[in-house]
């Protein structure tokens, strides 16, 4: 239950990244309502998947951020990962199946 409280607070979060690719796709991120549209619609995977996914990328890490965004024609995550040594790593997962495009 408190992953998808999490999930739904993220989900109007919006902001920079540290990576070109992750800062150009924030750029295009979906509001909330979009975001629901295009998980009820277009096949784009659940936000809560996409978190699971980011934490086994990225273990013992605190995932502070999740954004849907458009990166040239398609949808990802853009996700934030706070680890315990302060450092952000930014993990991309396709939006629509659900795999991990890049890790920084």
């Amino acid at each position: 239950m408190r992953l998808v409280w999490l999930v739904i607070a993220m989900w109007g979060m919006m902001g920079a990244a540290s990576a070109q690719s992750a800062t150009a796709a924030l750029k295009n991120c979906l509001p909330p309502r979009e975001m629901q549209e295009a998980v009820a619609t277009k096949g784009v995977v659940a936000p809560a998947m996409a978190v699971m996914t980011a934490r086994r990328q990225v273990p013992n890490a605190d995932v502070v951020r999740a954004n849907l965004c458009r990166s040239s024609d398609a949808l990802v995550y853009v996700i934030m990962a706070l680890q315990k040594d302060g450092r952000i790593v930014q993990v991309m997962i396709d939006g629509s199946t659900g795999r991990v495009k890049s890790v920084h």
